[in-house]
């Protein structure tokens, strides 16, 4: 599309069957995005939630990256990863990285996914940084300094054995909550180790302009994720017991309909067109990762997210 790297997640648009992943890489592709971000998942119905999986399904990971090329899509951009999720595979109910005893079954569970990145030509492993605030608080400095080691050692593997960076992505109901935050846990990591994803939306629901984390981290700053928002969190909804299903997932006290829209939707809280005339102005080289995120019509929504990228940020 431009001097600029778009690609596009799958989070939305996953299914198990072959003719589904291939219906969502193409409509991506034909919009203009070339490159995909997959998500880790557990069970057999994540195909291509897991390397072992993809493997299975497509005999080889060459047979993977074939029929990636053969949708249009170029390359797999980058993996996202809930070090908190379930996993069978790992025989896991979540992992803690505030937790000290936890940090090396993170970074073996994270091994084969930054292999896998390394041999599809992927680039960057984005992950939670912490647990959701709810289940962490109260939220100490000794614990985001105690996550920040865990990053650093998943970092370093990362790094030296695979050639792939790692990023933390911190979101509206996680114990990463605000800009000290942000400042504690990039300060108790090395910059050479562990990098940042801004998350337009995600922050701005936070109330936290993702404009100025970039100009204040910019160096940090590896991968973007591209969506809208209409709502800020103000009444601090994030603090709440279970707020991963009753805010994020319920819409909380207010009922939002949708934390997340397309770029460019009438309401939307994000100026794209200013960060994008930022970043390219400072010469940012990641990849830019544009989300349909909750959209009940991920089809529709990558139309109107390519219209916005083409005809708005191309421009800026």
């Amino acid at each position: 599309m431009s001097d600029l790297r778009w690609g596009y997640a799958i989070n939305q648009w996953d299914g198990p069957r072959r003719e589904q992943q291939e219906r969502a890489l193409k409509s991506m592709s034909v919009c203009g995005f070339r490159a995909v971000e997959l998500e880790v998942g557990s069970g057999r119905f994540a195909t291509l939630g897991r390397p072992e999986l993809i493997e299975l399904n497509f005999g080889s990971l060459k047979n993977f990256t074939d029929f990636l090329n053969a949708c249009g899509i170029d390359q797999v951009a980058s993996v996202f990863y809930d070090p908190g999720m379930v996993s069978q595979e790992e025989d896991s109910l979540g992992r803690n990285p505030a937790n000290p005893a936890e940090h090396q079954g993170i970074v073996e569970a994270l091994r084969p996914f930054a292999k896998f990145l390394h041999d599809v030509g992927g680039q960057c492993l984005v992950v939670r940084p912490m647990q959701s605030y709810w289940k962490e608080a109260p939220v100490t400095e000794a614990k985001i300094r105690c996550a920040a080691e865990c990053w650093n050692t998943v970092g370093r593997m990362t790094k030296n054995d695979y050639g792939i960076a790692t990023v933390l992505h911190p979101d509206f109901v996680c114990a990463i909550h605000t800009i000290d935050d942000i400042a504690t846990i990039l300060n108790s990591t090395d910059p050479e180790l562990v990098g940042l994803a801004i998350d337009t939306a995600e922050l701005t629901v936070a109330g936290i302009n993702p404009a100025e984390v970039y100009l204040r981290y910019q160096n940090r700053v590896k991968h973007f994720h591209f969506k809208d928002t209409r709502n800020v969190d103000h009444l601090g909804e994030y603090e709440r017991t279970n707020a991963d299903s009753e805010l994020r997932a319920g819409g909380g006290e207010k009922n939002v309909e949708r934390w997340f829209w397309e770029m460019g939707t009438d309401g939307g809280l994000v100026d794209f067109r200013a960060l994008t005339q930022t970043i390219r102005k400072n010469g940012y080289e990641g990849w830019i990762i544009v989300e349909s995120d909750t959209s009940p019509y991920p089809a529709e929504s990558v139309m109107l997210n390519a219209y916005y990228v083409k005809y708005v940020l191309e421009k800026a």
